[in-house]
């Protein structure tokens, strides 16, 4: 499945390095390689100076195409996007961390961002990105999120072509986070040993023989006393999947979207994301630091409930 390449007849710059590149992004001109460089924002500080001296050289200094470009011809896959979307395009390539997709930005030949893809490199990517196009569905429907531009088979792989969302990925206010989540909230509440969610949580435990950690979530489902909405999950709910648009936030990348979610999921992925991937907290300190977020008195077992749910997702990725 993953034998397929995905470049254009361009120039490439491959971030942060060639041997192992988080990106790989068309650069033959300074209007290409200004839109290409949106396709890369890391949050750490060594590489966001790499991401500014690069952008730096190539736009400004175009003259480095020329001797770190690496030319690359037009792929199949390229042909038959361009006879699907009646337009000749200039491609720059994202690998996705888990390895599991490529997400292409396509440019016009006038340069203007018209679209990304995503396409699946495995059996997992394939079921992610069909989880999308389910979570995209469902969320347009009731008029809370855009749809997809079109999805289609590529060698008998699924694929979606995405609105370009033209804007800047940052750490965002508590305020905001909420304000975002609360579009995802649903009608029906429900006390934890009956919510839908934990209902689904309980299945998989006892499909991977966690028996003990049923235990666990059973004892937790007893103590609470408090009903929790059911909400459209994102599942990976974090500052790198949230784009401000002129004066709108919107989450994107709903690739481990739940339809039947559990309150405050998603909030505490946000926090525990910053805490242990950006103040590399963990441990006590990290879910302290996650607790002190959320103003909520039973949120110490929602933290134990995502725990839970956190090991019950790497037992199906490895499925």
């Amino acid at each position: 499945m993953n034998d397929i390449d995905f470049f254009s007849s361009n120039s490439y710059l491959f971030l942060p390095t060639k041997k192992n590149p988080k990106v790989a992004l068309c650069v033959d001109n300074a209007i290409l390689a200004n839109n290409a460089f949106k396709l890369y924002n890391p949050f750490s500080i060594k590489a966001k100076i790499l991401k500014n001296v690069s952008k730096f050289s190539f736009i400004t200094l175009n003259i480095f195409t020329k001797y770190l470009g690496v030319k690359k011809e037009k792929s199949d896959f390229i042909n038959y996007l361009e006879k699907l979307l009646d337009k000749k395009l200039h491609t720059s390539l994202y690998f996705a961390t888990a390895n599991d997709k490529i997400v292409l930005q396509l440019q016009s030949t006038e340069a203007k961002i018209i679209a990304y893809v995503k396409y699946p490199l495995n059996t997992q990517g394939r079921d992610r990105i069909l989880n999308e196009v389910k979570a995209l569905e469902i969320l347009s429907s009731q008029d809370i999120l855009t749809s997809y531009i079109l999805k289609d088979n590529y060698a008998n792989n699924p694929f979606i072509v995405l609105h370009e969302l033209d804007g800047i990925i940052e750490i965002v206010s508590d305020a905001v986070v909420k304000t975002i989540l609360q579009k995802l909230y649903r009608v029906k509440s429900y006390r934890l040993e009956n919510h839908p969610r934990v209902q689904s949580l309980k299945e998989l435990l006892i499909h991977f023989k966690m028996f003990d950690t049923l235990l666990k979530l059973e004892k937790i489902c007893k103590r609470s006393s408090k009903e929790y909405l059911l909400v459209y999950e994102h599942g990976d709910f974090a500052p790198w999947n949230i784009v401000k648009v002129k004066n709108e936030y919107i989450p994107f990348d709903f690739e481990y979207f739940v339809e039947d979610g559990l309150e405050y999921f998603d909030l505490i992925k946000y926090y525990y994301q910053i805490g242990s991937l950006l103040e590399f907290k963990s441990g006590n300190s990290l879910k302290d630091y996650v607790c002190s977020k959320i103003s909520m008195n039973e949120i110490e077992y929602i933290y134990e409930l995502y725990l839970i749910k956190e090991k019950i997702l790497n037992n199906l990725e490895k499925e």
